[in-house]
């Protein structure tokens, strides 16, 4: 690869973007609270929370798919493939609200899906050599939340602070729409021959060896005079459902959990949730751009050494997460009894999310049999977090919460170090 990281000034213009979107989100959120109150609040918090699966179900496996296939020889006609399935999200996004009526929750469903249709429209931008819209377009999102704090303290209420973000919402991603310009020209063969091969993203083993029989693509070369095939939408769809799964799942889990909270009927417990996952989120979400960055090279490096070295790698990171996480999270739920311990289980909470994403970046680096796996183990993630939050959010309210996303990720790493053990011979990675 002729460059591993973008430019400085472009890395500073997509984290100043992005960050105030958050800034505005986490503040508006804390703002909100401060002029409802805690019930008012707490209807306005179930409902965004109960649907934000749905920012990860749009944007999530769809942007990974098009960063890895769009740029790729055979994979440029695909642009236009994931630009469609933004406007049937919007589109249908929208009918289902004005079905509902246009009630708290139908409103709530237009951002979340108005914000994962952003995210995957800003990725075509930087795809297409425009950077700069990924930066705007989130300052976009940003200003929208800003407008409706500003609603809310002249006298909105939760309703229709909603339809103020949702229609805000849909006005960016309007504009990000009708200014995208895709090219269909396919990449340079210089370029080409720096990217992964398209199977690599849509399934094949990462370290399956070269044949000389095959197209060369396969392999990761190109022939001087071959023209390899377009990447099918069919491959693109296997690459959107499992990339996609174990963010979706992790969003769903915590959507799970603000209905439990519903169902118990304990809105002040509700809202201290609501801010101990901001918090978690926050962390995350620096955490997961820090590992986009580290991403390159990581796969360079799993490329030279093969699947079995990722595995191997993989194995040593889960038992230390397992082995001081499962004590820990035990401690805690034997003593935590007061409010102060919510918050030692969050710090808890983002430090197993932390380890476990490493783990899953080195699984599904490695090849399909890596992904399939880390996708198994989210849906064991999830169904731990079902369980656990039924029984816990009643008794122990905003603890009892975090405890259970605590559980789901104990439960996601047992399950991928199950899966890895069928790995072959250990194996490490190289240093260099």
């Amino acid at each position: 690869m002729t460059a591993v990281l973008p430019r400085p000034r472009i890395v500073a213009a997509l984290l100043a973007g992005r960050g105030a979107y958050r800034i505005a989100t986490y503040a508006g959120g804390l703002a909100l609270l401060q002029l409802w109150g805690p019930d008012d609040f707490a209807a306005y918090a179930t409902a965004v929370g109960a649907l934000a699966w749905l920012t990860q179900l749009v944007s999530s496996g769809p942007e990974k798919a098009a960063l890895n296939l769009v740029p790729l020889r055979g994979g440029a006609g695909l642009a236009r493939f994931f630009r469609a399935l933004v406007v049937s999200a919007l589109c249908l996004a929208l009918v289902a609200g004005l079905l509902s009526g246009a009630g708290l929750y139908g409103a709530a469903g237009v951002v979340a899906v108005g914000v994962g249709s952003a995210t995957v429209l800003v990725a075509l931008y930087r795809l297409s050599g425009q950077p700069i819209a990924d930066s705007l377009g989130f300052f976009g999102l940003a200003t929208t939340h800003a407008l409706a704090v500003f609603a809310a303290y002249l006298g909105a209420g939760p309703h229709g602070v909603l339809l103020l973000l949702g229609a805000g919402t849909l006005a960016v991603n309007a504009v990000l729409l009708a200014r995208l310009r895709l090219s269909v020209a396919p990449p340079s063969r210089a370029s080409a021959s720096d990217a992964a091969a398209p199977d690599s993203a849509a399934g094949a083993p990462a370290s399956a060896p070269p044949d000389a029989s095959a197209p060369a693509a396969i392999s990761g070369t190109v022939a001087p005079d071959s023209t390899p095939p377009e990447t099918s939408r069919t491959a693109a769809f296997r690459a959107v459902a499992v990339l996609g799964t174990a963010d979706i799942v992790g969003v769903l889990g915590v959507s799970v959990l603000y209905l439990a909270f519903a169902a118990a009927d304990r809105p002040a417990e509700t809202s201290l949730f609501y801010l101990l996952v901001v918090v978690s989120a926050a962390v995350s979400t620096g955490w997961g751009y820090l590992l986009r960055l580290a991403q390159p090279t990581v796969a360079l490096r799993i490329e030279r050494a093969g699947e079995s070295a990722a595995w191997s790698a993989t194995r040593r990171s889960l038992i230390w997460t397992i082995g001081l996480g499962l004590p820990t999270a035990i401690t805690v739920g034997v003593l935590g009894r007061s409010a102060v311990w919510a918050y030692v289980a969050l710090t808890i909470e983002i430090l197993l999310y932390a380890a476990n994403a490493v783990s899953a970046l080195l699984l599904e680096a490695s090849g399909a049999r890596g992904r399939r796996w880390s996708a198994a183990a989210s849906i064991g993630q999830l169904a731990a977090v079902a369980g656990t939050g039924g029984l816990l959010v009643p008794l122990a309210g905003a603890t009892g919460g975090i405890a259970a996303l605590i559980a789901g990720e104990l439960a996601r790493a047992l399950l991928m170090l199950a899966l890895t053990r069928r790995s072959g011979e250990p194996a490490t990675l190289p240093s260099a």
